[in-house]
């Protein structure tokens, strides 16, 4: 056997003429699975003769994994299997043995075989076996363990549900405690999102979505050209805001879900320079500033440093951005130092009343006519902006 499979080793493939290629693969598949039964019938008569004992392996499985490297769960499999065709599964055994169906096709009848009840007599066994056997010849192992598991339903309905029902169950508890969310770096303006959720939860943030992402009309621009992914950010963006609007929405500390924005005056009016962002998604917070001096007061004579004040560090935002959040926006005026310390902090005020947003919405038509926005007018943000 060695000599035939050395000869057909080394025999070119380029050689070979296009219309056998089917019939080479066919064959080859049959040899792999007729070798596959000489193997296992070996395992089986090397575990009834504990070949193990001059290895000094602990059982079977752990001498296939000496002799033939196979992983751990993979050995297991292979004795298991074995020991199945030898004893129960006899048909499958021959079907392996005369390349009628594939090793993999023959772990599925014997996991199928396998999941069935205790208390099902040899007849119907023998009967479950007979109609996988035949399913094998038109199905791969995918849609065969399908029909295994179907089989265990059709044969035990009602330990079929009660089993399946356990699984779930089970899966669902593992799914409700693996959950997670994780925030990855800020870069270039965009920020990453890490989501894991169970199943129930993932549906219903996809039922919030649907109404959101659908998409808009005909407008003065044309056809809505976003693309789904797009029209999922943009309503995960939007359900956001609704949420953070929300009569009922979370507070930390008696305060309201906001984002602070520290800015210039100056900047904000003119539409110049940039705010930042007072946010957890950067890694530092704020940065105090240090001044080198020249001498400390041990009088040492060498260096030191000495702390004038602190700086807010976080993701920057455009002036345009920003004039966008605060026009709807509590601003808190602030009056910073040279060193960027506090010296006065006003009360917060908003632009816009809730009666000049309505009478804005009876002018322009209920839809938002700043530069770049085309908010409707029942979509509130609520959005503090601290400016300096």
């Amino acid at each position: 056997m060695g000599e035939q499979l050395d000869g057909a080793v080394g025999c070119p493939t380029l050689s070979l003429p296009l219309d056998q290629y089917e019939g080479a693969m066919r064959q080859i598949a049959a040899y792999e699975a007729r070798l596959a039964s000489l193997r296992l019938s070996l395992t089986r008569q090397a575990e009834l003769n504990e070949v193990k004992k001059l290895a000094g392996a602990a059982n079977a499985a752990g001498w296939v994994r000496q002799v033939t490297r196979m992983g751990r769960r993979e050995a297991s499999v292979s004795v298991r299997l074995a020991k199945a065709l030898d004893q129960m599964l006899r048909s499958t055994g021959e079907a392996l043995s005369d390349g009628e169906i594939s090793l993999g096709q023959a772990q599925v009848i014997e996991r199928a075989i396998r999941r069935l009840p205790n208390d099902v007599d040899a007849a119907v066994r023998a009967e479950a076996e007979a109609f996988l056997l035949d399913s094998a010849q038109a199905l791969d192992t995918d849609d065969l363990d399908k029909a295994g598991k179907h089989l265990y339903e059709v044969i035990a309905p009602e330990d079929a549900e009660r089993r399946i029902g356990k699984q779930l169950e089970e899966q669902e508890r593992r799914a409700r405690e693996n959950r997670t969310l994780s925030f990855g770096p800020v870069r270039d303006g965009m920020g990453t999102m890490f989501l894991r959720l169970d199943v129930p939860t993932l549906a219903i943030l996809q039922a919030l979505l649907d109404p959101l992402a659908r998409p808009g009309p005909t407008g003065p621009d044309g056809p809505d050209l976003r693309s789904s992914e797009r029209r999922q950010a943009d309503a995960f963006a939007e359900l956001l805001s609704q949420a953070q609007a929300a009569a009922d929405a979370p507070t930390r500390g008696s305060i309201s879900p906001r984002l602070t924005v520290t800015m210039s005056l100056a900047d904000l009016v003119a539409r110049l320079g940039y705010g930042t962002l007072n946010s957890v998604l950067t890694d530092s917070g704020p940065a105090h500033l240090k001044v080198k001096t020249h001498g400390d007061e041990n009088r040492s004579g060498r260096g030191g440093q000495t702390l004038i004040g602190y700086r807010i560090t976080g993701p920057p935002l455009s002036a345009t951005l920003v004039r966008q959040l605060a026009c709807d926006a509590e601003i808190i005026p602030a009056v910073l130092g040279g060193d960027g310390a506090v010296l006065d902090l006003g009360r917060g005020t908003r632009l816009f009343t809730s009666s000049q947003r309505h009478a804005l919405a009876e002018r322009d038509g209920y839809f938002c006519h700043f530069p770049d926005c085309r908010r409707p007018e029942k979509w509130p943000k609520r959005i503090t902006s601290s400016t300096g």
